[in-house]
């Protein structure tokens, strides 16, 4: 099977029961090769199983993010306020960092016209992130970028009330829409009981009720994962949870685990997310973290263009800092290393190129978009 026949085969398989989530995400991909790399992790595992040489040769190894890539990267609450980091831990495995480096380095020559940069310039961005990279590894100071304080101060003035309101079609009602369809009845109960281990786990003070349910469509990758949105109290207070399932990574065959998922959020970030937990909806793992309205990730169009090489060395450090807090074996590379890296990255970027080609014709024979 070519590349792109594997990834449709996948998507396939994980989505063919629900037409409208293949419609959508397959919508997504098609955007650009870069959208198509954010939801290709079957091409990805694929590519990487034919020519393992691509990660060897490379030191250093621990826990990695599994699906690194620009965006990635975003806002969160934590408990000293709101942080700007690597936001998605769902295809968290142990393994070489140069599997997370050499995507990250894929999605950055992908995301060329997205960045609006020409191919010279693209290559400079990618050796500023290599750069911030070994810095993070080096254990050098993560200072962000002006534009990038900007993005998290203006995360911090978000209001969680206007955030709930614009969910909500009466106070005790979510909004139903093609985003947030109807949950289903076998949901709830499994749900509260859900909710009274994340109310443990994260210290509650007040009781916890369950006041409504909706399913939550959002995403790439990770459409067709069972996925919630709750209107909870918290004793008088209206508060929004999300439900996550926990698939496990894509590229390595591990048991799907949120209690190490969650450990890894919290061994390799310098501040994880506020009152987030594992739980289980009946066999399913999932995670069950708060929505704030200060919830966002990076979208590589909105990047200040002035302030590209600045923007990239920082996500290049966030890398690094994940992978040192995150290591077994520590690893220093070469001007060699790098060389090396930015090839087999951009071979890896070659084969987006040609299988999204191939990938929208398949998509364009089945549904005629």
């Amino acid at each position: 099977m070519t590349l792109a026949a594997v990834q449709l085969e996948a998507d396939r398989k994980r989505l063919g029961r629900s037409p409208s989530l293949l419609r959508r995400k397959w919508q997504r991909m098609a955007a650009s090769p870069f959208a198509f790399l954010r939801g290709a992790s079957a091409l990805w595992a694929e590519a990487l199983r034919l020519e393992p040489a691509l990660l060897r040769g490379l030191p250093g190894a621990g826990t990695l993010v599994g699906d690194l890539h620009l965006e990635n990267i975003g806002t969160f609450r934590t408990a000293r306020g709101v942080a700007l980091h690597v936001n998605d831990f769902d295809e968290t495995f142990e393994g070489p960092w140069s599997f997370d480096v050499a995507r990250l380095l894929t999605s950055t020559l992908l995301a060329r016209p997205e960045l609006q940069v020409t191919g010279l310039e693209v290559i400079a961005l990618a050796e500023q992130l290599l750069e911030g990279h070994a810095a993070g590894v080096a254990g050098a100071p993560g200072k962000l970028p002006t534009t990038l304080t900007r993005t998290v101060q203006a995360a911090a003035g978000k209001l969680d009330e206007k955030l709930l309101a614009k969910r909500l079609e009466t106070p005790d009602r979510l909004l139903r829409d093609e985003k947030n369809p109807p949950a289903p009845a076998w949901c709830v109960p499994l749900v509260k009981q859900a909710l009274t281990a994340w109310s443990e786990a994260t210290s509650q003070s007040e009781p916890v009720s369950l006041v409504d349910l909706t399913r939550r469509v959002a995403g790439t990758g990770s459409l067709g994962v069972e996925r919630l949105m709750a209107l909870v109290k918290v004793g008088e207070v209206s508060r929004l949870l999300e439900f996550k399932e926990v698939r496990g990574s894509s590229f390595a065959e591990l048991q799907a685990d949120a209690t190490s998922l969650l450990a890894a959020w919290g061994k390799c970030l310098p501040r994880p997310p506020l009152e987030v937990a594992a739980a289980a909806l009946g066999a399913i793992p999932i995670i069950v973290r708060p929505l704030f309205a200060c919830d966002d990730k990076l979208a590589v169009e909105d990047f200040d263009r002035e302030a590209l090489p600045q923007t990239l060395r920082a996500i290049g450090v966030m890398a690094g800092e994940v992978h040192r807090r995150g290591a077994k074996t520590m690893g220093k590379w070469n001007a060699g290393h790098r060389r090396v890296l930015m090839d087999r990255a951009a071979h890896l970027a070659g084969l987006h190129e040609q299988a999204f080609v191939a990938f929208c014709q398949g998509v364009h024979e089945q549904f005629g978009d």
